[in-house]
């Protein structure tokens, strides 16, 4: 159990460091570009408009799926 926690402590550790200079390198890469902040906009959008888009789709076919269910005759249906 031991030589087990211990592989996993160091691969832990070996993830952490990998993350830590990727982050350190995703920084650097940041300061040299000057439309920096486009793509965070951009993506934004994106994700607002996909959202309006989901929830659109939702809203229609939750309608259609009410509507189906109201025909089912039952005991408080038609």
């Amino acid at each position: 159990m031991n030589k087990l926690t211990t592989i996993a402590i160091g691969l832990a550790a070996r993830i952490a460091t990998t993350a830590s200079n990727r982050a350190d390198q995703m920084e650097l890469d940041l300061r040299h570009h000057r439309d920096r902040g486009s793509g965070v906009v951009e993506t934004v959008i994106l994700v607002a408009g996909f959202a309006g888009l989901a929830f659109t789709i939702y809203v229609t076919v939750s309608g259609k799926v009410h509507s189906w269910i109201n025909k089912i005759p039952g005991p408080h249906g038609p």
